[in-house]
């Protein structure tokens, strides 16, 4: 699968060619799985939601787990990766002060959290008791979350108004709070007037007042 053609999670299921039946069980599945969780999800209850018989879902997958398998494995070893990658290559590429590069990941990481959330939200928790998958999406996420710790680190060596005693590892963990209250917030809480550029530079000023001294 060439990941790079696609900008989420959801476009790969839909442009992606197979039968459409086994689209619409992926879609139900997904919706299902990232509500509910796996285990309280059942396949009857996949079936009904996408309108099909649950012999059907079987057709097409061998078993939940083989379902569940086939929408994690996309995910953790194409579209992951690239997205990573994207993401890398754009902090490299960002001349910025520690300012504009909160900002940026902040806005970046949100936007793609919002366009994948329901994978998310699955691959989360199934990272929590699979410890294969969790060491997997570990050597996928670490190498470049150590390259946008560095690029952090010069920003706020170069600005004289950092706290003294926050780390580069410690903003990191600010952002990433942010990002996860944020998601719960819009997700699970949602609200009818939630604004998401507004929320976005919430987080923004959050983080830049809580590094200063």
């Amino acid at each position: 699968m060439e990941s790079t053609n696609y900008t989420s999670f959801n476009d790969w299921l839909e442009n992606t060619k197979m039968p459409n039946g086994k689209r619409k069980v992926l879609q139900s599945a997904v919706k299902l799985f990232s509500v509910n969780g796996y285990n309280s999800t059942s396949t009857a209850s996949i079936a009904k939601d996408c309108g099909l018989s649950e012999a059907t879902v079987f057709k097409h997958f061998k078993s939940k787990k083989d379902l569940l398998k086939t929408i994690i494995d996309p995910l953790v070893n194409n579209l992951a990766p690239s997205f990573g990658d994207q993401f890398v290559s754009s902090v490299k590429g960002k001349a910025l002060n520690i300012n504009t590069m909160i900002e940026f990941i902040i806005s970046n990481r949100f936007h793609f959290i919002e366009e994948n959330h329901e994978v998310i939200f699955i691959v989360m928790n199934q990272i929590l008791t699979d410890d294969k998958l969790r060491d997997k999406f570990g050597d996928i996420v670490v190498p470049k979350l150590k390259v946008v710790i560095n690029k952090l680190t010069v920003l706020m060596a170069a600005d004289d108004k950092i706290s003294d005693d926050i780390t580069t590892e410690e903003l990191y963990r600010i952002i990433a709070s942010q990002l996860l209250i944020s998601t719960i917030q819009e997700y699970k809480f949602p609200s009818d007037d939630w604004d998401t550029e507004k929320q976005i530079k919430s987080m923004v000023k959050m983080t830049q007042r809580a590094i200063r001294k």
